[in-house]
């Protein structure tokens, strides 16, 4: 063994939600109030803990939603800073208000707001929804 198949590779497993309403708009959400980026909402799924779960659990956030459909659309892996991510993409419905702790909104799908992530949000978003030549994100 090479001395850097020894290393340990840090996993990170997420969760990760485009929940969408009637309208078609994109829910988003602040995880910094400092920061004026925004993220798709979701979390990191926790040892012994499936994606459903921490799916779940990111929903309650926004205690006022009235959640309807929720389906894994697509599950992608890829290389971040601190090792590997892989990450299982929701598609949930939803209608109302999103309340909670954190600042959150909807966004038309062809406007969404300026991300922590670049353009790997907008890709998401794209794939999820199914559009024709969306790139695998």
């Amino acid at each position: 063994m090479t001395e850097k198949s020894k290393e340990r590779v840090d996993i990170q497993v997420i969760a990760n939600l485009v929940v969408r309403n009637r309208a078609g708009e994109v829910l988003f959400v602040r995880y910094d109030p400092e920061n004026e980026k925004w993220w798709l909402p979701g979390g990191d799924v926790e040892a012994f803990t499936h994606p459903d779960e921490a799916r779940d659990k990111a929903l309650r956030d926004f205690d006022t939603l009235e959640v309807g459909s929720s389906r894994l659309s697509f599950v992608e892996s890829f290389r971040g800073r601190r090792g590997w991510h892989l990450v299982f993409h929701y598609d949930i419905g939803a209608e109302g208000e999103p309340g909670g702790e954190r600042e959150a909104a909807w966004f038309p799908a062809d406007k969404l707001p300026r991300t922590m992530h670049g353009q790997w949000e907008k890709t998401v978003v794209a794939r999820v929804r199914g559009e024709a030549g969306a790139a695998p994100a």
